[in-house]
């Protein structure tokens, strides 16, 4: 399994390099809906994966507090039975959302997120991440529950009535691409399909980094791809 494992990273890597600028325009586009999904590059060494020891001090403990405030809520079965149901499916570089409708309604609270986030990897459902969320008029005045400047709403506004938009803002609790707060986690459909992901460091090209979308989007089973119809 760890040699077919590292072939296939060796293939994917060929494939990444060789990826025509084409080929690259193609990949599915999140930057248009409200502040961009893809988020910046980051401190590979600092903010590339947990303790996030780039970050202040004081979003470091909100993270702890967040952490264990989930931390009876590993499984799918467990954040069903607390209230939160998944909702539109597995979505490349975010998963598939539990969705507590109740919290969605009250405003932000620091340890008590909106949603919840899983992946699948190694065969079963596994939670990476939280999630706020509301809906408000799109210069909300809501704080964001965090200090870093990484940190930052991003918006949906298919999802509320006119003049307003659904504000969101992903914690991640597992390696992320683009850093603790980003709304796409390239790394989850490397892990999905068992692969090791690729450096983070190498997010800083702005060139490798579409490659690494690229493939990263080419790994997700076409059944999961928004927009698309379901392989018959």
């Amino acid at each position: 399994m760890a040699r077919t494992t590292a072939v296939c990273s060796v293939i994917l890597t060929l494939a990444w390099l060789m990826a025509p600028r084409a080929t690259l325009s193609q990949m599915p586009d999140h930057a248009d809906q409200g502040h961009s999904h893809a988020g910046e590059a980051v401190s590979c060494t600092t903010l590339g994966s947990p303790p996030w020891t780039g970050l202040p001090n004081v979003d470091r403990e909100q993270f702890a507090a967040l952490r264990a405030a989930v931390s009876g809520l590993e499984t799918p079965e467990a954040a069903r039975a607390a209230g939160f149901n998944p909702a539109l499916g597995d979505i490349p570089g975010m998963g598939v959302h539990y969705v507590h409708s109740a919290r969605s309604r009250d405003g932000v609270q620091r340890n008590a997120p909106d949603h919840l986030l899983f992946v699948e990897i190694d065969g079963r459902e596994r939670l990476v991440g939280a999630a706020y969320a509301f809906v408000d008029v799109p210069e909300t005045e809501i704080p964001i529950p965090f200090e870093s400047e990484l940190a930052k709403w991003h918006d949906h506004p298919e999802f509320a009535d006119d003049g307003r938009t659904l504000h969101m803002l992903h914690t991640w609790f597992i390696p992320s691409s683009n850093g603790p707060f980003a709304g796409l986690n390239f790394w989850l459909p490397y892990l999905t399909a068992g692969i090791a992901p690729p450096s983070s460091c190498w997010m800083a090209d702005e060139a490798d980094a579409d490659r690494i979308r690229t493939v990263s989007f080419a790994l997700v089973p076409p059944r999961a791809r928004p927009g698309q119809p379901a392989p018959q």
